[in-house]
């Protein structure tokens, strides 16, 4: 199955439920966290002048994926972080280490508009699998 996007926003009645695609791993990480950060705010409005460096460790895909979204919310809510490129490089030994380059700039309530409050990124529906030659991910946020 061919997507001519990186990621799609779902029906849901309350929260935010979106699906991120990619040919890697890495890929899937990456479109996933800029699906989160276009339901929060317009890229185009997003420039690339800060570069934040992270680095995560988990024991399955479910949890990584919920750790690196939550670490992205909690960077934009504690520093006001908001970001439009990602940069992940996956790597597997006794579990899964994600590192990652953030890049974007500080929310300037002049020049950026907060489209969507994301409370927490859930475990609830959460999906990550490889389906044909693509990795999906299924992603909901309370809102």
């Amino acid at each position: 199955m061919k997507h001519s996007r990186d990621f799609e926003f779902l029906e849901h009645v309350a929260d935010l439920r979106f699906m991120a695609y990619g040919k890697s791993l890495n890929d899937c990480f990456q479109n996933s966290a800029k699906a989160m950060f276009s339901a929060i705010s317009d890229l185009k409005s997003i420039d690339e002048k800060d570069l934040k460096r992270i680095v995560l460790k988990a024991e399955d895909l479910e949890v990584l994926l919920h750790d690196f979204l939550s670490e992205l919310l909690f960077l934009f809510e504690t520093e006001g972080l908001l970001f439009k490129k990602f940069h992940v490089s996956i790597d597997r030994n006794k579990g899964y280490r994600l590192k990652a380059e953030l890049y974007g700039e500080k929310f300037n309530p002049k020049k950026h508009e907060i489209k969507t409050e994301i409370k927490a990124v859930t475990y609830h529906e959460m999906l990550i699998e490889r389906r044909n030659k693509e990795w999906v991910a299924e992603v909901l946020c309370d809102i």
